[in-house]
């Protein structure tokens, strides 16, 4: 191998600081990516709903009249199809979150993992504080999904309440 004559030695060559790598700042997830992500989610889960409703018709769903008229006449989840739906998806979210995936599957298509502010995996109990966080931005009209536009972590009003991040592999 040829080195130069004129070549530093190893010793004299700076190396790079440690506290300069710490300062690389995270890639986090804005709220478009979130949104595809989520809808991924809905149809894999809606797919799994659909399947148990054919299974149990009756006990899941309310079918209107046939031969109503109205643009009201769609089938619609009964009380029974709405608490298990409820529990599936704080099942799925739960689970996948806090798995090695760190995120769902629709989060995992586009490359995005959830972490704790240090940036460490969730527990049982902030996945479960971002699933009914969640809930509360779905009954005020998605107000809590829209605040990741506008926060500095691009953090939603569930992420905010559990403590966590949702960022983009690189």
């Amino acid at each position: 191998m040829y080195v130069p004559s004129h070549a530093q030695p190893a010793e004299s060559i700076p190396a790079i600081p440690a506290a300069s790598a710490a300062l690389v700042r995270p890639a986090y997830a804005g709220f478009w990516l979130r949104a595809c992500a989520f809808a991924v989610d809905t149809f894999i889960l809606s797919f799994f709903f659909a399947i148990l409703a054919s299974a149990y018709p009756t006990q899941l769903m309310i079918f209107p009249d046939p031969n109503s008229q109205s643009l009201l006449a769609i089938p619609r989840v009964t009380f029974t199809g709405f608490i298990l739906l409820f529990v599936i998806m704080w099942a799925y979210y739960a689970f996948f979150e806090t798995s090695s995936w760190q995120g769902t599957p629709g989060k995992r298509v586009f490359r995005l993992y959830v972490t704790d502010l240090a940036g460490g995996k969730i527990t049982l109990q902030r996945s479960s504080i971002r699933y009914f966080g969640r809930k509360i931005s779905e009954v005020t009209f998605l107000v809590g999904y829209f605040i990741a536009g506008f926060t500095e972590k691009k953090q939603a009003l569930h992420d905010i309440l559990a403590g966590c991040l949702v960022l983009r592999r690189r």
